[in-house]
């Protein structure tokens, strides 16, 4: 089975021709079209990948970057940061709680997503209707493997749809390719949500998709990965159905979220990190520890760093380093409430934010001060899970982009805070929903380091003391008697902090009002939460993408 790596190639097609009159008449030899592309050996395969390529470096500079823009610098977690104020100036528009339609930042989400969906439809449109599809080695493709290839893009163009739903409410849904005079109006949310998990049910349902993906084709969509999937996007729902802002049966969705969740935990396939630190140490997948990674990620897209043919890394690792000797842009400023939410006894707030005066080594043996003044960062912090140290950049330098840095799209823990939270929406033992809980907890103060071995100061290191389980089960554990709701929506915050779910968990618990708000009389920097109310969300629909549909797509409504 293949392994899908992404690994840019670029053909170039020189043309010679003369000025004589046969030039007209000449056979064209530098096209094909789509009938033709799906005859060449490997095309199916080809086009599935083509549709992860958004979510890569060199195939969507921006994805990432957006996600933990309007993931996490948009809410109480983290600033947008940058060189002065005017620096990401989109983000910090959205993080006022009222956006103009001109935004770009939305603008990137609405154009990439799309641009995934499209090649999505194509490639569905392409393979489903091929008669005569060839392997790589020239053989034809089974009908076993054209169903999956069908099952997996769909999974993608559910993931696509739910950003774009997410950030915008009511948007065009496109499941085939339109033709260029078709100007598809905006469907409701509801007819959305019908889409986006009919996708993700039928690729549930393929029995040619493989349950569980490990060794040389991790990375790629498995019914695990589609069930975790499915958790996340019937708890958003849900939440908007108990909110008011979504038709539906919120009980019913919490159970569809229940029977996901549990059927990814119960498999067994995936297991937590023993040490927080080895998730953002800075080597990832290449280092030492890409083995127990393999086990907690759920779902990522592995990129092959290649240098001959595109000598680039995910761009976080300096778009959000700090600034001068650092080496990076200075984005993704983790907040002094963020910071300060942990239990000090907490190694997760050591691992995730970094503060000015703790020091890492080059591997010169120089000792680097992260100094975050001189630029837009008032809490003078910076995202530890963003930083790689020098040593693990190809040019051993801190502003070399190239490194093997990778995101988290759907990590265990995740899974599991996912699992409590239906199992307790649906009425379950709430001794089991604190148990799941204290899962992650657990890993957290028991067995995570208490020091950055990758530092040679960090200041947070001062608050950390040995904790072992008799510590941890009187001091530190959930008890089922406890908020547990209140509990799971802190431990989401310390455990995925600065990984982008900060806006939709904020948002489908009905907290994004009162918690900007609050956060705007405490921090009023930028205006950051000021104008949050319950008009902010849906965002608005790029004003640009209204002009060019005639006004067949209209804006929302609170935004008019």
């Amino acid at each position: 089975m293949k392994k899908i790596i992404y690994i840019p190639i670029f053909f170039w097609v020189f043309l010679t021709y003369s000025c004589s009159d046969s030039f007209l008449d000449s056979k064209q030899y530098a096209s094909i079209d789509e009938a033709g592309y799906y005859n060449t050996p490997d095309a199916a395969f080809k086009a599935v990948t083509n549709c992860y390529i958004n979510m890569i470096p060199w195939g969507d500079w921006d994805y990432y970057l957006n996600r933990i823009e309007l993931g996490s610098n948009i809410t109480d977690d983290a600033d947008a940061g940058g060189s002065d104020a005017n620096d990401r100036a989109e983000t910090k528009e959205v993080a006022t709680g009222r956006p103009l339609a001109s935004n770009g930042e939305l603008l990137n989400m609405w154009t990439r997503r799309y641009a995934g969906i499209s090649r999505c439809n194509s490639a569905i449109e392409g393979i489903s209707t091929a008669t005569s599809l060839v392997a790589a080695n020239g053989s034809l493709l089974s009908e076993q493997l054209k169903s999956r290839y069908i099952s997996e893009v769909k999974f993608l163009r559910a993931w696509y749809y739910f950003d774009l739903v997410s950030t915008f409410g009511s948007v065009p849904l496109l499941t085939a390719t339109p033709s260029p005079s078709e100007l598809p109006a905006k469907a409701s949310v509801e007819d959305l949500r019908t889409q986006i998990l009919k996708d993700i049910d039928d690729c549930l349902a393929d029995p040619n998709m493989p349950i569980h993906v490990t060794g040389s084709e991790y990375g790629r969509i498995s019914k695990h990965v589609a069930n975790a999937f499915k958790a996340r996007a019937c708890l958003f729902f849900a939440g908007l159905m108990e909110t008011g802002k979504l038709k539906g049966d919120a009980g019913a969705e919490y159970v569809q979220a229940l029977n996901a969740a549990k059927a990814v935990y119960d498999s067994n396939a995936f297991a937590l990190v023993s040490d927080y630190q080895n998730l953002f140490r800075g080597n990832y997948f290449a280092g030492e520890h890409s083995a127990e990674l393999y086990k907690e990620s759920i779902f990522t897209v592995i990129r092959k760093y290649v240098p001959s043919y595109m000598d680039i890394g995910y761009c976080t690792a300096v778009m959000y380093a700090g600034r001068g000797e650092v080496g990076g842009w200075g984005g993704n400023c983790p907040t002094i409430d963020f910071a300060e939410s942990f239990d000090k006894r907490d190694p997760r707030r050591l691992f995730s934010v970094i503060k000015s005066g703790d020091i890492f080594p080059n591997v010169g043996g120089k000792q680097i001060v992260h100094s975050y003044k001189g630029y837009d960062n008032v809490h003078f912090q910076q995202s530890r899970k963003a930083f790689v140290p020098d040593k693990f950049r190809a040019g051993y330098s801190l502003g070399d982009i190239r490194s093997d840095w990778a995101p988290y799209y759907i990590r265990y823990a995740d899974l599991i805070l996912m699992y409590a939270e239906a199992l307790l929406k649906t009425g379950g033992d709430k001794q089991k929903v604190a148990s799941l809980i204290n899962e992650v907890r657990r890993r957290a103060f028991v067995t995570t380091s208490k020091k950055d071995e990758e530092a040679s100061y960090r200041a947070f290191e001062a608050d950390l003391i040995p904790i072992n389980d008799a510590y941890f089960e009187t001091n530190l554990a959930v008890k089922a008697s406890d908020d547990l709701l209140k509990a799971i929506k802190n431990e989401r915050r310390w455990e995925l902090g600065l990984e982008g779910y900060r806006f939709i968990d904020l948002l489908r618990w009905g907290d994004y009002v009162t918690v900007m708000n609050a956060y705007n009389v405490k921090q009023p920097y930028a205006n950051k939460g000021k104008l949050v109310s319950d008009k902010s969300w849906p965002f608005p629909i790029p004003q640009t993408e209204i002009d060019i549909s005639n006004g067949v797509l209209t804006q929302n409504e609170n935004y008019k």
